[in-house]
């Protein structure tokens, strides 16, 4: 019995080792050995495992230093560098005051009106109120409810689309409906968070564009990116450039090419500075225009920004205690 034992113990040794698979790199070495080529096999795999290492760090460095980013992720760095969109989802109201200085072409101030602007976002968009001063230091105030537009002037109802063009709320399609241009001013104000609306089509771009003869942002130390920005065709007909500051990754300019009822492109220039955080969002505080002879034509200064103070629903109601003595209320 013990023999047999011994015997059946020795059987399952062989077995075992006949079972054990020999490394494919050892036998490698053996072919290498019994059939030797000029380089032998396992020069040629270790080649080519340096090769897939060096292809491998290659690409990385390629990927994440040397590579332009695409669109979607340039927008998504813009993002993150504002403030991130988790960031500006909790921002549910606010208000900001925006100054406009107007200067003529030799430099000379010929006029500053300031505005405050009022907003809450809501399920159906964005609700929008403004008030303003006029030259006989009046308040004005245009907003819409669900009745419509209204306008006030010194605490009397006003005609809102009349008021809204004496005060620059407007643009000048024939379909503008008063605080058409305050609402573009948002829309921009909301930048880049919007560039993240469906329909929103961004690329990586270039131009040779400009009215100047100087560059206002060549402070910066790197050559601009440039975002390029148009829209899904259902979604709308305008072209954006933004032109990104590489280390900061905000915007210091953009271009506007809008379209006429005429079908003429009208190019603007904005070149955007002065960048504060508040509130965990970070926004241009200064927009400004130029001559072409480098002379500022206007800038847009926002001040008094409060994001803090919840604003109720019914502050965008017109108001139930206005005289009606004046024109009547759209």
């Amino acid at each position: 019995m013990k023999i047999e034992t011994s015997s059946t113990s020795e059987n399952k040794k062989v077995t075992s080792i006949q079972e054990q698979k020999v490394p494919w790199s050892f036998s490698l070495m053996v072919k290498d050995l019994v059939d030797p080529i000029t380089i032998k096999r396992m020069q040629v795999l270790k080649i080519g495992v340096l090769i897939l290492i060096v292809a491998g760090i290659g690409y990385a460095l390629y990927n994440n230093f040397l590579r332009q980013p695409t669109g979607e992720e340039m927008v998504a760095e813009l993002v993150d560098s504002a403030g991130g969109m988790e960031a500006w989802n909790n921002l549910k109201f606010g208000e900001f005051t925006r100054t406009h200085n107007l200067y003529s072409d030799k430099g000379k101030l010929l006029d500053v009106t300031k505005e405050t602007f009022y907003f809450k976002k809501t399920d159906n968009g964005v609700k929008l109120q403004v008030k303003s001063i006029d030259q006989d230091g009046k308040e004005v105030w245009v907003g819409k409810d669900e009745n419509g537009y209204w306008a006030s002037k010194d605490h009397h109802f006003a005609d809102a689309k009349t008021t809204a063009q004496e005060h620059g709320m407007m643009c000048d399609s024939k379909f503008c409906e008063p605080l058409c241009a305050s609402s573009m001013a948002f829309f921009r104000f909301s930048m880049p968070f919007k560039l993240t609306d469906p329909g929103v089509q961004a690329s990586l771009g270039s131009t040779d564009f400009s009215m100047l003869n100087f560059n206002p942002i060549e402070h910066l130390d790197m050559e601009p990116l440039v975002l390029d920005i148009s829209y899904a065709p259902e979604v709308g007909r305008d072209r954006w450039k933004f032109f990104i500051d590489p280390n900061d990754k905000l915007i210091h300019k953009i271009e506007y090419y809008n379209k006429s009822d005429l079908g003429e492109i009208r190019p603007e220039e904005i070149y955007w500075s002065d960048h504060k955080m508040v509130n965990g969002i970070t926004f241009s505080h200064k927009w400004t225009r130029y001559w072409p002879n480098g002379k500022i034509m206007d800038e847009y200064v926002y001040s008094n920004v409060d994001f803090s103070t919840e604003i109720a629903d019914d502050f965008f109601n017109r108001p139930a205690d206005l005289e009606y003595d004046l024109a009547s209320s759209n």
